[in-house]
């Protein structure tokens, strides 16, 4: 274990919240939960740009006044899936989005759901490389958003939306191989479904 890796898993504290990074990053989170009741209103758009711009200004603000910390970083990631699971499926109740696009536009978030538990054991145990972005999902985060504003200012776009889905499926494979089960990983899964 290294010593880069002990500092980051000491870091993940509640405490490490309370700064303007975190409160940007809860604004976000407010304005998420908010969005199946926004769905019919006029709100919806400059609530949704809204919590794009917090997403922005939440890892520069971090940055810039030094309190940047794993919990401030898991947050931000579950927050982005929150806000956008709960506007797309507004979206798609409301017959703005076909239902179909869900699973194609979340490909990332449905290949990494069951690496779940093999995550928690490294992060618990130290183990594996740190949590890190990559191109292809930046990219399925900007053509996320793209797809989302297009969805709520009028026809959805079926390019962008079919190319935001192969860079979800891109980033989801790349995150998969990245964070691929090592053998003495799988040894212990075996143990315990036995």
């Amino acid at each position: 274990m290294s010593v880069a890796r002990a500092n980051d898993a000491e870091a993940m504290r509640f405490s490490h919240l309370w700064n303007l990074a975190g409160l940007l990053t809860g604004l976000r989170l407010a304005a998420a939960c908010a969005m199946p009741w926004l769905e019919p209103t006029a709100w919806l758009l400059p609530v949704y740009l809204f919590a794009l711009l917090t997403d922005i200004l939440d890892g520069w603000v971090a940055r810039r006044t030094g309190t940047t910390s794993a919990a401030g970083a898991a947050l931000d990631a579950w927050v982005d899936k929150i806000l956008h699971v709960n506007l797309l499926w507004s979206l798609t109740l409301a017959d703005r989005l076909p239902a179909l696009w869900m699973p194609a536009l979340f490909a990332r978030e449905l290949i990494q759901a069951p690496m779940i538990p093999l995550l928690v054991r490294r992060f618990r145990k130290l183990e594996g490389p740190p949590p890190a972005s990559s191109w292809f999902g930046k990219g399925a985060t900007i053509g996320l958003a793209l797809t989302t504003v297009s969805a709520i200012v009028g026809p959805t776009s079926q390019l962008l939306a079919g190319t935001t889905a192969l860079l979800s499926l891109c980033a989801g494979l790349d995150y998969a191989r990245r964070h691929r089960p090592d053998a003495a990983l799988l040894g212990w899964l075996r143990e315990r479904a036995s």
